[in-house]
């Protein structure tokens, strides 16, 4: 009887603090994946979804609309395929790494309003 007892206490403990370390990162990271542009914003700054995977990745499924340029050729495309430094530009992958390459690299062009989505979902 003493060891459900314990085993109920310790699944409940740990199920709490799950919950609150989960509460934690939400307080911590608000809504890095959004962007509240304002009315004014979004006519003078136009808005790109960017796909950094693979060709192969991007033809495995994207989101409707996102350009696709794979992290590893962001230098040579983004001058062709991202005219407007002014724009803002959202970035995603799979898991958010190959976003922060892009838009480290991004950034170092003159692309001043880059964001990384980090784990966008399909």
């Amino acid at each position: 009887m003493k060891n459900v007892v314990l085993y109920v206490v310790m699944v409940t403990g740990l199920t709490a603090l799950f919950v609150w370390l989960k509460g934690r990162n939400a307080e911590r990271d608000p809504a890095s994946s959004a962007m509240v542009v304002s009315p004014e914003g979004a006519a003078a700054r136009p808005i790109v979804l960017v796909d950094v995977r693979t060709l192969d990745e991007y033809r495995t499924g994207h989101k409707e609309g996102a350009l696709n340029i794979p992290a590893d050729e962001v230098e040579q495309l983004a001058p062709r395929l991202l005219p407007d430094k002014n724009a803002v530009i959202m970035l995603y992958c799979r898991t958010g790494k190959r976003a922060d390459k892009a838009l480290e690299a991004l950034r170092k062009m003159g692309y001043s309003h880059v964001e990384n989505l980090h784990r966008f979902e399909m």
